[in-house]
């Protein structure tokens, strides 16, 4: 029997996400069959491969017999106690697991019925494609953080600087230039004031003198 994946349309599929090394348990409708086997068709190579197949039997009671296991330790089947449901379990899931899953069943007729087909996908497989695909399709996103202040803010809890540290040396070369030029000045000026104030009490210590002399000689005569 060969199926491959054209042949089942994906809006007919039931989309079934494991993580690695969990175990899954698929579901498949028994009611009124007789006979059942599960499927798995590799999702590269398209390849069907056989897992299991399980009979009624009603020898010793109603049960449920395997009557091939590809992989012992790692599949099993279970069933409800009318055999009307019955699931594939895999334990440990690997990725080789992925692909598609089919359950056939057989009632009177050879003919085998099909379940809706099960997909089964890894989710790390698939973040990873997700991953991928989102770092091709979208832009990084820029994040501008602004540290430092504008230069024209003022902090109003700031000390005022001393102005002395602003002032240059051409600038206290003039200031202590203009200070001994204010000295000087007013030390010329005292010495000017003092000379005119003497020659002034000498003008009229000679006036005096020569008003003196001129009495005495009229007194004389």
């Amino acid at each position: 029997m060969q199926i491959t994946s054209s042949d089942v349309p994906e809006d007919e599929v039931t989309l079934f996400r494991v993580e690695l090394n969990k175990d899954i348990s698929l579901n498949c409708n028994m009611t009124d069959r007789y006979e059942i086997a599960w499927y798995n068709q590799n999702p590269d190579s398209g390849r069907l491969t056989l897992l299991m197949i399980a009979k009624m039997s009603s020898a010793a009671g109603r049960k449920l017999l395997v009557t091939y296991n590809l992989n012992r330790s790692r599949l099993k089947v279970d069933a409800d106690a009318e055999i009307t449901a019955v699931t594939l379990v895999i334990t440990g899931v690997t990725e080789s697991d992925s692909g598609l899953y089919f359950c056939g069943t057989k009632s009177v007729s050879s003919e085998m019925h099909f379940e809706k087909p099960i997909r089964l996908e890894m989710k790390d497989k698939l973040t990873d494609r997700q991953n991928k695909d989102k770092s091709v399709t979208e832009l990084p996103k820029c994040e501008v953080k602004i540290t430092e202040e504008p230069k024209d803010a003022v902090d109003v809890t700031e000390e005022p600087k001393d102005l002395t540290d602003e002032v240059t040396p051409t600038e206290r070369v003039l200031m202590f230039a203009g200070v001994g030029l204010a000295v000087f000045v007013f030390f010329l000026t005292t010495v000017v004031a003092g000379g005119i104030i003497y020659h002034r009490g000498w003008q009229r210590g000679l006036k005096a003198a020569k008003h003196g002399a001129l009495m005495d000689r009229r007194s004389a005569e």
